[in-house]
């Protein structure tokens, strides 16, 4: 899938078709998320449809576009939590979605804008009122902020900076802010 050649897409999209088992469908349906091809949006609504009443497959097509290594990435995750497949309270979906791009996309998170960074910040910032668990788990992919270049480490600071100055951070979410701007 990487030379772009059309007869391995093909080949992708026919395994996504035929297989017989959810590990080929569920690789193919990867291979063509991180593919900018007229397939790919067919394949994931294909896939959606006939699963979406399957919490746990459905947190796995959530997962698979959230680590998508497509530029766009972003902005499909954030169309996704306006979806029915996304619920703010479910921490699965949670964890499905926002959690994956977080931890799982390293291309996107990372994205020198800083975008990757402020979106789940707002996530971490909504969450402490809902779920301050899973709150604090998101905070986490801010930790080793001292490890990467100048410019990343100043927008991830900015962001730990920003959730520390939110009113009524809950103890979880505070330890791990307080603990890495410490360090």
């Amino acid at each position: 899938m990487e030379l772009e050649d059309a007869t391995i897409r093909q080949r992708c999209v026919e395994q996504f078709e035929t297989a017989n088992n959810m590990t080929d469908v569920i690789n193919a349906l990867a291979a063509l998320a991180n593919t900018d091809c007229a397939e790919r949006q067919e394949a994931l609504a294909k896939f959606y449809a006939k699963w979406k009443g399957e919490s746990l497959v459905v947190d796995k097509w959530l997962g698979i576009q959230a680590t998508s290594r497509l530029p766009n990435t972003i902005t499909a995750v954030k169309s996704l939590t306006e979806q029915e497949a996304f619920n703010i309270k479910n921490p699965n979906k949670v964890r499905a979605l926002i959690g994956a791009f977080a931890h799982g996309n390293a291309v996107n998170f990372h994205d020198i804008s800083g975008k990757g960074y402020e979106f789940i910040t707002d996530y971490v910032i909504e969450l402490n009122k809902l779920n301050p668990q899973i709150a604090s788990r998101l905070t986490t992919v801010f930790t080793m902020w001292r490890k990467y270049d100048d410019q990343r480490q100043a927008l991830m600071k900015q962001q730990l900076e920003r959730i520390k100055a939110e009113p009524k951070l809950s103890k979880d979410v505070y330890e791990i802010v307080e603990k890495s701007l410490a360090e």
